[in-house]
């Protein structure tokens, strides 16, 4: 059993912060802080200076503040076999946080059967093997799955889960040098799967702290592949942040990591991601050259030294992102052009894009003035998306919502969209 840091929690709050003032100035989740008072994780040592100066003691100080429960592993993984609540304690209020049914996650990609017990379990394993190894990676496969065929919502906790269950193996079981360098090489495929998954979820305080782990850690390990790819996804992250110039540095940067070894996939990603940061930014330039470094690029063609999270990286993906970036720009009809290619050449495995595509599709003939466009595409879009897990197009889905309900008065398209989302979203 995990014992709880009383004596860390009461430093917290001496000094005048909530565990969500902690977590804001520390730049984590608020969950992060909660684990680390309940005694389920250890600070890692590089947030230790930070935190120290945060609480304004010295860092022997914060040793003792943790040391009560510095060997204690968490006193509870969520059993992944039945619908879960996480329950938060915050001062004698118990907060549901976050309540999801894994079952249902694994019947749509398929699986019948739950996750081991061995890797759910509270009890930590005396020694890990190579088939630990073997199942993490297999489930890894299952959250790209998932997220191409649903969405990230119901995968989120689900690889959060794991990756807790994996660090406590790192700190508390016996392995070899390979299996432990397999154990990191997983939980950094995890870190960047969570930032991924997060951000479709719309959960960007957990994205981007995923996110930063997996570079930091790409970096302590010298695994310029691993830090390549975060930054990839950070760069999608920031994109819609008020200042878009930090997501095209973070496309950039990943180029100059990547430029010696990145295959023509790899290389069409990390252009797109520039392109839309451009986009993003007005600059109509940069994104109109990145766009064409894209296209060079997927030209070439595939290469079996392909990374398997870039499979996405289609000619429909890039299509995609085209119109995103024409809808920054605000040029709606080439928006409109874009995304209908995609939406008459759907790719069926990538079921959570095509309707994200119909949703951009819809809210581009809106923005074009084509009220009648938008309503028809927008109820074309609800049996795609039926059965999805993703709040970004839930966001967009409930965006159209509130934007077409203001002319059904008008527009008998508008008012059959709306009547049809609304009967939806009751049921």
């Amino acid at each position: 059993m995990a014992s709880k840091r009383k004596r860390l929690a009461q430093r917290r709050k001496i000094v005048g912060h909530t565990q969500e003032s902690l977590a804001h100035k520390l730049e984590v989740d608020r969950t992060t802080v909660v684990r680390w008072e309940r005694g389920e994780t250890e600070p890692q040592p590089w947030f230790r200076q930070r935190l120290a100066a945060a609480l304004d003691v010295s860092l022997t100080e914060l040793e003792d503040l943790i040391s009560d429960a510095v060997h204690a592993v968490p006193d509870k993984i969520p059993p992944v076999a039945s619908g879960v609540t996480v329950e938060i304690d915050e001062g004698g209020a118990t907060l549901d946080r976050r309540r999801f049914t894994v079952n249902t996650a694994l019947a749509a990609l398929g699986i019948a059967a739950p996750l081991p017990d061995w890797l759910t379990s509270p009890d930590v394993p005396a020694r890990i093997g190579s088939d630990h190894l073997r199942m993490i990676t297999a489930i890894i496969d299952r959250f790209e799955q998932g997220d191409a065929a649903i969405g990230g919502d119901l995968f989120c906790d689900m690889a959060i889960t794991v990756h807790a269950q994996i660090c406590s193996w790192l700190r508390h079981s016996a392995y070899s040098r390979t299996v432990g360098d397999g154990l990191q090489n997983a939980v950094g495929d995890l870190e960047a799967w969570i930032g991924w998954l997060a951000l479709d979820a719309e959960r960007r305080d957990v994205s981007r702290r995923y996110l930063h782990e997996a570079i930091l850690r790409a970096r302590v390990r010298d695994d310029p592949r691993l830090e390549v790819r975060a930054m990839a996804s950070l760069a999608l992250l920031l994109v819609r942040e008020p200042d878009p110039h930090e997501s095209r540095q973070c496309a950039e940067a990943a180029h100059r990591i990547a430029a010696s070894w990145a295959t023509p996939r790899l290389a069409t990603l990390l252009h797109l991601r520039t392109a839309r940061a451009c986009a993003a930014a007005g600059d109509v330039s940069g994104f109109s050259s990145a766009l064409a470094r894209a296209r060079t690029e997927m030209d070439r063609g595939s290469s079996e030294e392909d990374p398997s999270y870039i499979r996405f990286v289609t000619p429909l993906e890039l299509t995609g992102i085209e119109g995103l970036s024409h809808l920054a720009l605000g040029r709606p009809d080439r928006a409109v052009s874009a995304f209908r290619r995609i939406v008459d050449t759907p790719d069926p495995t990538y079921r959570r894009n095509h309707g994200y595509y119909t949703l951009k599709l819809a809210d581009a003939y809106h923005r074009r003035g084509d009220i009648s466009g938008a309503s028809e595409t927008a109820l074309a879009a609800l049996p795609l998306t039926d059965g999805l897990r993703s709040r970004r197009v839930t966001e967009i889905f409930r965006t159209l919502r509130t934007e077409l309900g203001a002319h059904v008065s008008r527009v008998s398209r508008a008012a059959e969209f709306t009547a049809a989302y609304d009967r939806a979203v009751r049921s």
